[in-house]
C-alpha cells in the first residue's frame, strides 16, 4: 500500500465509502479563478470576523464598572416624576444620567420634551437618556 493510502487510513477511519472517486483527478473549474491559500484558510476561520471583539467588551466592562444600578424604590420615584413632568412640561429639571457612550454621569438641565416608553427613553431637550440610567431629577428653581 503506497504511503497516500496509509496516511489517509490514519487520518479517516473509513473511507470505503469514497473509494470510486478518491482517485479521480482534480479539475480546476473554467468559470472560476483559482482560489489563494489565504482566502480559502479565511473561510474555515468563521470567527475571524470577532477578531476585536474581546477588546470592545473589556473596554465596556471597564465604562460599566463606574454604574449604579437603580433599586426598585429609586425606579418607582424616578417614574413618578417622569409622569409628573409630563403634565408639567415647562418645569425645568437637573438630571443626573449614565450616559452609555462616554461610561461616566452626566447631567441635562433642560425641560422634559417627550417619553418614549418603547425605547425605555426620556428626551430632555435634545438629549435622550434612557430611563433605567437615571439617577436623579431635581427641579431647577425658577428666579
Amino acid at each position: 500500500m503506497d504511503e497516500k493510502k496509509l496516511i489517509e487510513k490514519k487520518i479517516f477511519n473509513d473511507t470505503t465509502s469514497y473509494d470510486d472517486i478518491m482517485d479521480l483527478p482534480y479539475r480546476q473549474s473554467k468559470r472560476h479563478l483559482p482560489m489563494n491559500q489565504r482566502d480559502r484558510a479565511f473561510q474555515f476561520a468563521p470567527f475571524g470576523a470577532l477578531e476585536g471583539f474581546n477588546d470592545l467588551i473589556k473596554e465596556k466592562t471597564e465604562m460599566y464598572k463606574r454604574r449604579k444600578y437603580a433599586d426598585g424604590e429609586l425606579e418607582a420615584k424616578v417614574a413618578t416624576q417622569i409622569k409628573y413632568l409630563q403634565t408639567h412640561l415647562d418645569l425645568k429639571v437637573d438630571v443626573t444620567f449614565f450616559n452609555d457612550e462616554s461610561g461616566f454621569y452626566e447631567h441635562v438641565k433642560d425641560t422634559l420634551t417627550r417619553v418614549e416608553y418603547e425605547k425605555g427613553r426620556a428626551i430632555f431637550g435634545e438629549t435622550s437618556v434612557v430611563i433605567a440610567g437615571i439617577r436623579e431629577i431635581r427641579l431647577i428653581k425658577s428666579n
